[in-house]
């Protein structure tokens, strides 16, 4: 989960984005003046967010909870901290790889961070020996964030420029990781040397809150989205560990107000760019990371103010919050889009608060099933967004009384991404999307769809791959997976679709009734002139009354296709034997049939070893399993043409 979710967070490629930012700003945060947060924000003496004494923790935590983290705690003690050699930082610059050197600084701070939270609850003093040294040594590292993100400095850096402290995901998150640990062990860290806080102040005053003070505008993310330069999920990530390490360690009241205050008005720029529906560009994964950090970012506002401050009901943020539940499909899959895994580790906690905050049954519910369907031993995962587990906590009692219920939505548009998803009743179900190549994280995949029956993978979106320089490079669409050649996509002409927002659907039309869902929508001009696309109708419809999924394709070439072929990819194992059929076996399920016709094609299939380094968390995303590529290659020339695929249970 770390690494899924922690090497995912990378700057958008988009250079626009599918939404329009033409919509009038809602500036739902920019309307509380300074004054009104001086008189609503909690002296920094007075503000208690989380326990600070053995009993407080015993009050929101069981035993057995409690137990789980000092264990966690006692693994962590047996290993020290080490610096972090330039040589590791390096790595990225010579070859693209960073996980190595990710992989001990995220350790760090997951290290002290886990070993404070079982302080606070122990109260034995333990530990404080080695908190001490973590906080010594994440404070004397030149720089805290990751190595793939250093043009935040300067074009052409190798080694960090201590000189020159700048701002990404990762700085962010160790200065809380800091502010969290003098919250909590304040006392105990000024027995051992009246220096320690005042490091953590310095430190984090110079590497994070007086860089976004002075020189806000420098940073991509936390200007305002356009069409040119989108906002993603950056800007809330950044935002929220803002406001916590200000809030925490700042004891200047007029500083905190005035710097809160310029907080929210940057964030509400990232508000601002949302479509009405709430939906992310960047996929699924990113939620946690993206309207997950604007509820923290909620959360800590809320709180900050003794809960004078709360914008919870704002239409736009319960979208932002819906956005989750509808892109799920069962158990842990969810519909994944862009960059995305297909298998995402559901938090019940943040689910079942956000659900509560919001007045969302459905999120609340949803919450409560994941927490008992997922247990988790431990609130402390490993992952980011360390103050959201320490409200998580808080939260543990109540979630685990209450029952839940999986969310099972039976049709979901929207409109701003351009996506559809529909059920039927025998299990069935279909998503489907337009929009265009240019999107956060993009994949060349206009006019893609995915089925999956009984909650289980049929036809898929293979997902990412593990992101390396290449991804983030000119290289990125020579990636087989980024590119349309493997997707559910069709090939014209040998001619692949094109990154870019001009290659988009057009035409773009939902349906939806009773009997039916349908995406209908024009994908040539996803397609360079080369192809030779004068039109292709793509219809992807779900007919709930039959249970079955219907494809259909009517196109015009402005020549004769030299070349027409329609790719299917799956996990499952694939029976083509049968003329006119191609077979999925199911696990757990019922078979389920694609039939076409054999008089236009013929079919292949190929299997993708999955072996290279790039192709590691691919391979992880559906456990294993060979993924196949199914190939209908057209059996002759046409300049125009049109053919249906039909996709059911086996009868």
């Amino acid at each position: 989960m770390k690494h899924l979710l922690s090497l995912l967070l990378l700057v958008s490629l988009s250079t626009a984005a599918s939404r329009s930012v033409a919509q009038e700003p809602r500036n739902l945060l920019s309307r509380f003046t300074r004054p009104q947060l001086e008189a609503a924000l909690l002296p920094a003496d007075k503000w208690h967010p989380f326990p600070l004494d053995a009993a407080g923790w015993k009050r929101i935590l069981p035993d057995s909870v409690q137990q789980s983290i000092l264990r966690q705690a006692d693994t962590y003690l047996k290993i020290p901290f080490v610096a972090i050699p330039a040589s590791m930082m390096m790595e990225y610059q010579k070859n693209g790889d960073r996980s190595r050197y990710e992989e001990m600084s995220f350790r760090k701070r997951d290290q002290l961070f886990t070993m404070t939270v079982a302080e606070a609850i122990e109260q034995k003093g333990r530990f404080l020996t080695a908190i001490v040294n973590g906080i010594w040594s994440i404070c004397e590292e030149s720089y805290w964030g990751a190595p793939g993100h250093l043009y935040l400095q300067k074009a052409g850096i190798d080694l960090a420029d201590a000189e020159d402290p700048s701002v990404d995901l990762f700085v962010s998150e160790t200065a809380t990781v800091l502010a969290l640990t003098d919250y909590l062990l304040g006392a105990q860290l000024d027995s051992y040397s009246k220096l320690l806080r005042r490091r953590i102040y310095y430190e984090v005053n110079r590497r994070m809150l007086t860089p976004l003070e002075k020189d806000s505008e420098r940073y991509f993310y936390l200007k305002k989205g356009t069409k040119e330069y989108p906002i993603n999920n950056w800007n809330p990530w950044v935002i929220s560990n803002w406001m916590t390490s200000l809030l925490l360690l700042e004891k200047s009241n007029e500083r905190r107000v005035a710097e809160l205050e310029h907080a929210l008005h940057l964030l509400d720029h990232y508000i601002n760019f949302m479509g009405e529906d709430g939906a992310v560009d960047e996929g699924p994964v990113y939620w946690s990371g993206a309207t997950g950090r604007v509820f923290d970012a909620l959360t800590v506002l809320e709180s900050a103010t003794d809960g004078k401050i709360k914008v919870y009901d704002a239409p736009i943020i319960s979208n932002m919050a819906a956005y989750i539940y509808k892109m799920h499909i069962a158990g842990n899959y969810y519909i994944n889009v862009a960059d995305a895994s297909p298998v995402i580790p559901t938090d019940g906690l943040l689910l079942y608060r956000m659900g509560k905050m919001m007045g969302d049954p459905v999120m609340r519910d949803f919450g409560a099933w994941a927490f008992h369907r997922y247990p988790i031993r431990t609130p402390i995962s490993g992952d980011f967004a360390k103050p959201r587990m320490l409200f998580n906590m808080q939260a543990w009692i109540d979630c685990s009384h209450s029952e839940g219920r999986e969310p099972v939505i039976a049709d979901v548009w929207l409109e701003s991404i351009q996506l559809m998803a529909a059920r039927a009743g025998n299990g069935l179900f279909l998503a489907s999307h337009g929009g265009h190549n240019g999107e956060s994280h993009n994949h060349n995949d206009v006019g893609d769809f995915i089925v999956y029956a009984a909650g289980q993978p049929v036809i898929i979106d293979v997902g990412l791959g593990t992101y390396t320089a290449r991804t983030f490079s000119k290289e990125r669409y020579q990636l087989w997976y980024n590119s349309s050649a493997f997707h559910n996509l069709p090939a014209i002409n040998n001619i692949q679709q094109k990154e870019g927002r001009k290659f988009g659907a057009k035409d773009v039309q939902y349906h939806q009734d009773q009997q039916s869902a349908s995406l209908h929508m024009d994908i040539a001009g996803a397609y360079p002139p080369e192809a030779g696309v004068v039109r292709w109708e793509r219809e992807v419809r779900m007919d709930k009354q039959q249970g079955q999924v219907t494809v259909t394709d009517d196109f015009n070439l402005s020549a004769g296709s030299q070349a027409l072929t329609q790719t299917l990819m799956t996990v499952c194992p694939v029976d083509i034997s049968q003329t006119g059929t191609i077979l999925f076996k199911v696990s757990g399920a019922a078979p389920v049939q694609l039939t076409y016709d054999p008089q236009l094609w013929e079919v292949k299939t190929e299997v993708i070893p999955c072996k290279a380094p790039d192709e590691k968390r691919l391979s992880d995303n559906w456990s294993h399993k060979p993924v196949t590529r199914i190939l209908l290659v057209y059996k002759e020339s046409r300049s125009s043409g049109r053919h249906t695929f039909i996709i059911k249970h086996q009868v």
